[in-house]
């Protein structure tokens, strides 16, 4: 946590951030995965054309069939629904980001128990401000004009990365990606105080721009001999399956944790 602090006191004094500006955290159980900082739509080896076509199949069935799935929260438009889409495990351009760094730690070791081999993990900060003002360089207005911060869904710069209209997904034109806010739709991304970057036609837009030594764009690698301390310190301060995952599932998944601990230190105490 030092490092992220000293970090985060270092981006804010370079760019006079305001009181509110937070950096963004992502973490991930494996340091050295070659689909680092990819969302799960492009850890393929398809041609972008054919990704893009299969998303499309997607969003199209999750629509049609998601309504009698979702409860009374039924999503309002084209972005809540592709919110949802991400938080219920369907292949998106969306990648996870929260602005916790403990929630994004939890999710870095919360399986170092089942680990076959000995790898680091990794936790990644983010300065989404950062990150939108390389995407908005693009845009074919002056330099006084672009927009700054973060993303909403209702913006006119975010329509490029996701139509209204599901048959043009196809036709997507960024090639950075594009940090935005959610619409907290489901207590999961209440919960996991969840942020987004969608990517565009990149499949590597992010780690691109990390090569830049001006990115604020890094990786807090996360010891391998430290995950298991880290997991009880979690513990000990509220962060659990049943808190990251606040229903019935989660709560589930953390008893059957708690359980599988416990037959095996009954195991080595034979």
């Amino acid at each position: 946590m030092a490092e992220v602090m000293r970090i985060r006191l270092d981006w804010k004094q370079k760019t006079r951030r305001g009181f509110d500006w937070q950096p963004w955290f992502r973490g991930e159980s494996d340091s050295g995965w070659p689909t680092a900082l990819q969302p799960r739509l492009y850890r393929s080896d398809e041609k972008i054309g054919k990704l893009l076509y299969d998303e499309q199949e997607m969003r199209l069935d999750f629509r049609r069939c998601g309504p009698q799935l979702s409860g009374d929260a039924q999503p309002k438009d084209a972005w809540e629904w592709y919110f949802v889409m991400q938080h219920y495990g369907a292949p998106t351009r969306l990648l996870d980001w929260s602005d916790g760094a403990f929630v994004a730690l939890y999710f870095a070791v919360r399986n170092c128990t089942r680990r076959k081999k000995k790898v680091d993990a990794a936790v990644y900060m983010l300065d989404p401000w950062w990150l939108n003002a390389q995407a908005f360089k693009a845009l074919p207005v002056r330099k006084k004009d672009r927009p700054a911060g973060v993303a909403l869904p209702g913006w006119d710069e975010a329509k490029a990365y996701l139509s209204d209209d599901e048959f043009d997904s196809r036709r997507l034109g960024p090639r950075i990606p594009l940090a935005i806010d959610p619409s907290h739709v489901s207590r999961r991304l209440a919960a996991q105080r969840s942020r987004f970057t969608i990517f565009g036609r990149e499949k590597d837009g992010l780690k691109s721009l990390g090569d830049d030594k001006k990115a604020r764009l890094v990786c807090v690698p996360v010891t391998n001999a430290s995950l298991r301390g880290i997991q009880s310190e979690l513990k000990i301060g509220g962060i659990s399956e049943s808190t990251v995952y606040p229903d019935l599932e989660g709560f589930g998944r953390e008893l059957n944790s708690a359980w599988q601990r416990r037959r095996l230190r009954d195991a080595r105490a034979k």
